[in-house]
């Protein structure tokens, strides 16, 4: 790499527990600087294309809930499915948290749309080159399961949001992350429980309304790169509408509230490993076979609830991996093309 350069090299992951530990304060640390560069964000869109991949692609569901009560017509994309380009978007935000995703920076080069900003861990990557603006989490050290770079998109993506609402309230983002940590220690117990019984299942489910999606989509994203466990994630309705049948030798993390405990229940018909996760003072599952850990944060914030939910099953991923002797940091494959190369340092 030249002085010239426009790009920093990529970071070498850090342990995945390290990351969880770090977890928290880095947290905090995003509640000052994300809003300080939201300042320069373009107007609010009526037209919004959020395009990411993989972990991104997940923080995105909650947080695009958000958008869509505020009145903004926003769609979330992986960028195969906009080979046709960005059409008639106000504002395009792609999501890489690397800033090298191949094809997040390949549309970004292609976008038509009038602005675009790119939501990165890493300043100066190769997505940032493409953006009006370029939000960035801090340059924070993670793991190659993205802990915390994930629930930092979250909460980005939500103070975006607000700004466009003209809402702020970082106070709640404080909170947010004090859940966080207590609901990392309560739910410790419950998991360390009932992790042998849920690796010994053929697979796992993780469920969630909309309002939580981001939740369940990570969480199965993080079993199957970690302690490489086959697991699916959908939203409530959609798994109400056939999928659960599969439930039996299965086990089941439903995330939410009054809908998803009677989901819980019914689920208890076929399956006895089950764990509801719900928010404060939520409901709670009749059947004998359900665990539940309640989060003292409530599940009308959707990404904030999302985050803390996350933390909750980040435990879990790391238990997992634990109890299968299985080293989540050890990649199972080397990726050959999902990454813009850099030019070489020097």
């Amino acid at each position: 790499m030249t002085e010239s350069t426009p790009y920093d090299p990529p970071r070498e992951w850090i342990p995945a527990a390290a990351s969880f530990a770090a977890q928290p304060e880095a947290l905090r640390s995003m509640i000052r600087s994300v809003p300080e560069q939201l300042a320069n964000l373009p107007a609010r869109p009526d037209r919004l294309l959020i395009a990411a991949i993989g972990a991104s692609h997940a923080a995105a569901a909650s947080p695009l809930h958000v958008l869509r009560a505020d009145g903004i017509d926003v769609t979330r994309h992986l960028p195969g499915e906009l080979a046709a380009g960005t059409g008639t978007a106000d504002l395009l935000l792609a999501i890489s948290q690397s800033g090298r995703s191949a094809e997040v920076v390949d549309l970004a080069a292609r976008s038509t749309a009038p602005s675009l900003v790119a939501l990165t861990n890493y300043a100066r990557s190769p997505l940032a080159a493409h953006a009006s603006l370029d939000v960035t989490l801090g340059d924070h050290s993670d793991s190659s399961v993205s802990f915390l770079s994930f629930t930092g998109t979250i909460m980005a993506l939500a103070m975006m949001a607000d700004r466009w609402a003209g809402r702020s309230d970082e106070a709640r983002w404080a909170a947010v992350v004090d859940a966080a940590e207590e609901s990392a220690a309560v739910a410790e117990p419950v998991l360390a429980g009932m992790i042998d019984e849920i690796v010994s299942r053929r697979s796992v489910d993780f469920v969630a309304p909309s309002a939580a999606l981001s939740a369940a989509e990570e969480a199965a994203l993080m079993l199957r790169e970690g302690p490489r466990i086959p697991a699916t994630a959908m939203e409530t309705r959609l798994y109400l509408h056939g999928p659960m049948d599969v439930a039996g030798d299965t086990a089941h993390v439903v995330v939410g509230g009054a809908r998803e405990a009677i989901l819980v229940d019914q689920l208890g018909e076929r399956s006895s490993t089950l764990l509801f996760v719900t928010g404060r003072s939520g409901p709670r599952p009749t059947t004998d076979h359900a665990r539940v850990i309640e989060l003292p944060v409530d599940l009308s914030d959707g990404p904030g609830f999302s985050i803390v939910a996350s933390v909750v099953t980040q435990r879990l991923a790391l238990l997992a991996s634990d109890a299968l002797g299985i080293d989540i940091d050890e990649p199972a494959f080397t990726r050959l093309d999902t990454k813009t190369a850099l030019p070489d340092a020097r």
